[in-house]
């Protein structure tokens, strides 16, 4: 420092002095301060040129990029699809306990209903007899709707894996009367069989004098051709409720008109239109598909397409329950000697399909026949026997092929 600097020099303090014990003041190289707009050098906006100099260049500091952003966003983007899986499995999960897949099954003998039985024990009773998959999520859904409560008594209209909605009505309809006669009649029953089902059920209605009904034009029927006596294929197989001093006429009408409502409800009355066949070749298609196969459902389908196809192709249908139920028969091996029978019934030698209906067919097979699938499928054999499940194929090698595995399996 020289004598001109006019700027005073600090005093040093000694180390006896009680200021030596405060700490030294540190200098930090600090950036000045932003001079004013009026000191801030730039270009004369006259001239172009500096009107000053400066010692440091201007510049603008930026906040320096972090990695956190995109860390966290894809932490988020886990978190959020871990959170979707679960609610979406959850949502699947409680979605097949209401609506169990597959359809309704078999119909349940009965569920007795006892008095005073909350919606709790109603449920539990389902549940055991196979009607729903969940009791206590069925209590839940019940509450949810509030549906209930329900009669005590005998219901004969529970079909197994039923959806809750199913169930629920069939509650709500009611128990059956306590003085009604119940006929159940199975899909794929033939007439005569279901004529004795109502004969045990009636002993005082003979097998001969419920023909004889059927045979006096007194039930009618909306799609069974006036020229076809046969009353094959055209009573509903379901369960009826009758009172006990029901007629051959009114307990035959009845399943007559109910035969006719689920044809109305599947579209029959629009048959040419949708399968180029009449209403009575389609309920004939639905009697093979019911004799030729039971579970599972979907498989009907493409049976019934397979019997279209051959049917356009002008070949025998080779359907064995055909030729069965010509010989009066519903099951055992065909021998050679009744493969050669002279028979309108037999399609392994007749072209077409048989005369008539060879069973009364359940809505399924009916459904089968009517919405049957696109397919070029010519052939179908039977692969596993637990559950059924067939082969359907266009190539009559991979179905021979196939038959002989099954055959050497012990499939049948």
């Amino acid at each position: 420092m020289t004598d001109d600097d006019p700027r005073p020099t600090p005093e040093r303090p000694s180390s006896g002095d009680p200021a030596s014990d405060e700490p030294r003041p540190v200098r930090r190289n600090r950036r000045p301060p932003d001079p004013s707009p009026s000191e801030t050098p730039g270009r004369s906006r006259s001239t172009g040129g500096r009107s000053g100099s400066t010692s440091d260049d201007e510049y603008v500091v930026l906040p320096r990029a972090t990695r956190g952003g995109p860390r966290l966003v894809a932490v988020f983007g886990a978190i959020a699809l871990a959170v979707g899986i679960v609610v979406f499995s959850a949502v699947f999960w409680v979605t097949r306990q209401i609506s169990p897949s597959g359809g309704q099954g078999k119909r349940v003998a009965e569920v007795i209903v006892p008095t005073g039985a909350s919606t709790d024990a109603i449920a539990t009773l389902l549940d055991d007899a196979g009607v729903i998959t969940n009791a206590r999520m069925f209590r839940w859904y019940t509450s949810w709707k509030s549906a209930g409560p329900w009669d005590a008594g005998r219901y004969v209209e529970f079909r197994r894996n039923s959806s809750f909605d199913e169930a629920i009505e069939v509650l709500d309809d009611g128990p059956v009367p306590v003085d009604a006669v119940t006929v159940r009649i199975a899909e794929g029953r033939r007439l005569v069989d279901a004529l004795a089902d109502i004969n045990d059920a009636f002993p005082n209605l003979s097998v001969a004098e419920l023909q004889a009904t059927l045979d006096s034009g007194s039930v009618t029927s909306r799609y069974k051709p006036a020229e076809i006596p046969n009353w094959e294929g055209f009573l509903f197989p379901d369960t009826y409720e009758f009172f006990d001093d029901a007629t051959a006429q009114e307990i035959l009408q009845t399943m007559a008109t109910k035969m006719d409502d689920v044809l109305d409800g599947l579209g029959y009355d629009k048959a040419e239109s949708l399968q180029g066949r009449t209403a009575y070749e389609l309920v004939t298609i639905a009697s093979l598909v019911e004799r030729e196969t039971g579970q599972p459902p979907e498989e009907r389908g493409k049976i019934a397409r397979v019997i279209m196809n051959r049917l356009d192709d002008g070949e025998p249908l080779g359907i064995d329950a055909a030729n069965l139920y010509g010989l009066g028969r519903t099951s055992g091996e065909l021998t050679k000697a009744d493969l050669a029978v002279e028979s309108p019934y037999n399609v392994r030698k007749n072209k077409g399909l048989p005369p008539t209906p060879i069973c009364l067919p359940g809505e399924a097979s009916l459904r089968a026949a009517i919405e049957a699938p696109a397919g070029t499928w010519r052939y179908y054999v039977l692969t596993t026997k637990d559950p059924p499940t067939h082969l359907f194929t266009d190539s009559y090698r991979e179905f021979q092929k196939a038959k002989a595995d099954a055959q050497a399996r012990g499939v049948f």
